[in-house]
């Protein structure tokens, strides 16, 4: 569209139609944006599992025949995660640095890039810390190799769908890069 037929456009708009500043001021409102809420809310719920794990592993998952190492790995990669997400969540919820755009784009980039590999690198520590905890005081049969393969199976399955959301996150961002910079 040329500038003329712009400038038409915008002139011909009704009242009802133009957009009131509180209006586009809501629109525009990161903290409302539904990615934001459904991550938000995976958060919370993800903390709360957590910290009920941590208060609870002692007596149902016989923490007090674990080793103090082991209950030390657990606790200290329930952290890590928790704090993984907080990041992440945080780096999504301040996408703007300053007011040049492609800069802002630029080192939004960055920061999604350190928060993918904070993220991914948590899951794996988190899901080693489990194992060694439930395997710290138990000797290996088949059964116990068969539920390992299972969780690491699970394990895998989340890196590679949280690698795959992470990737389309940065593409998008790469993508407005590149049209910013045309």
């Amino acid at each position: 569209m040329d500038l003329d037929k712009l400038k038409t456009a915008w002139q011909q708009e009704t009242p009802d139609q133009i957009v009131t500043k509180e209006k586009l001021t809501e629109m525009t409102d990161v903290n409302k944006h539904p990615v934001l809420r459904r991550i938000k809310a995976k958060l919370v719920i993800e903390a709360v599992a957590i910290t009920v794990m941590l208060l609870v592993f002692y007596d149902i998952f016989d923490g007090h025949l674990k080793p103090v190492y082991a209950t030390i790995v657990l606790v200290l990669g329930a952290l890590f995660y928790l704090s993984s997400n907080l990041y992440s969540y945080f780096t999504l919820k301040h996408p703007v640095s300053s007011g040049n755009v492609l800069s802002s784009l630029q080192y939004f980039l960055i920061q999604l890039q350190r928060a993918r590999a904070f993220s991914l690198t948590s899951v794996v520590l988190f899901s080693t810390a489990l194992w060694v905890f439930f395997t710290s005081s138990i000797s290996l049969d088949a059964k116990h190799v068969f539920f390992l393969a299972g969780m690491g199976l699970i394990t895998l399955i989340f890196l590679y769908l949280s690698s795959r959301t992470w990737s389309h996150w940065i593409s998008r961002i790469k993508q407005a890069i590149n049209i910013v910079e045309e």
